[in-house]
């Protein structure tokens, strides 16, 4: 198993799995995304510049990712934030240490952010539907959690 940064060669295979991605969401309109394929290419462009790309490889080829942007928070824009947007690892392999390798890469990654200033912090999200991980133990704070309004 391999953990690295992604290239632009990567793309049509990130592209694959942000599709699955998005078919595992709760929220339906998610489902089926039709992505423009250009403007997927940019952002992803736009997050190996401000972010990362983090993929998981094995059998020959990708398996897993783990992407997150560094921004600016709305209200205070010098309190830079790593966000990571999507961590997916294909089913046949999340029984193996694929997810916490990428996990643990990019906390790696975002400390050195840290430690050099360039973020102030960095962030992970757990979905509803995520297999149980306990991350309080794990050195993680949880600072937030969001709700969409269903019509009860």
């Amino acid at each position: 198993m391999n953990i690295r940064h992604a290239t632009l060669q990567d793309f049509d295979r990130i592209m694959e799995l942000m599709v699955k991605f998005a078919n595992a969401a709760v929220y339906k309109p998610f489902h089926n995304p039709e992505y423009d394929d250009n403007y997927i290419r940019r952002l992803l462009t736009s997050f190996m510049k401000n972010g990362c790309i983090l993929l998981g490889e094995q059998d020959d080829k990708v398996q897993g990712m783990l992407i997150a942007v560094a921004n600016g928070d709305t209200w205070l824009p010098n309190v830079i934030t790593l966000k990571e947007l999507a961590w997916w690892v294909e089913p046949e392999y999340r029984n193996t240490t694929m997810g916490y390798k990428l996990l643990t890469e990019y906390i790696k990654l975002g400390k050195g952010l840290t430690e050099t200033g360039k973020i102030q912090g960095f962030t992970l999200t757990n979905m509803v539907n995520s297999p149980d991980f306990d991350f309080e133990s794990r050195g993680w704070d949880k600072v937030e959690t969001n709700y969409i309004w269903n019509g009860a």
